[in-house]
């Protein structure tokens, strides 16, 4: 079994097809559950409305994006912030040091990970997030 914690940048690599598309596809399909607070719903959406309406006022691909975003979604169990993700933050230093919303990602993936019987796949492009990521025992996805 499988579990991975799917970050932003990871699920936008997929929606925009950049230079890691091939490899988030890849891990993608061979995780068996999808995990991610729902920050990555909310800062998905704002990602596609930025690159679609705002810099290239393409109403078109905005919708066709929508459709591949929610398709995605569909298939990532989303963990509400709550209490449990501001204790956690609250008790683990290495947690405040990556940015807020970041933290609060990694927070969410931190209390998988303790649950969960084997570590879990951070499925992140950012540096920051991987390396707390790494020195709170989660496995780190490699860029090839």
């Amino acid at each position: 079994m499988k579990t991975g914690y799917i970050d932003t940048s990871f699920l936008l690599s997929i929606i925009f097809k950049d230079e890691n598309y091939n490899a988030s596809v890849e891990h993608w399909n061979n995780t068996e559950f999808k995990y991610s607070s729902i920050l990555l719903e909310i800062e998905s959406r704002i990602n596609l409305f930025k690159y679609c309406i705002k810099s290239r006022a393409n109403e078109a691909l905005y919708t066709e994006k929508q459709l591949e975003l929610n398709n995605l979604l569909s298939s990532i169990n989303l963990k509400l912030i709550d209490n449990e993700i501001n204790l956690e933050i609250k008790n683990n230093d290495a947690l405040k040091r990556a940015r807020s919303l970041d933290s609060i990602h990694l927070a969410t993936a931190h209390i998988i990970n303790k649950l969960d019987t084997e570590k879990i796949l951070l499925c992140s492009y950012d540096k920051e997030m991987s390396t707390v990521g790494r020195e709170l025992g989660m496995n780190i996805l490699s860029k090839g």
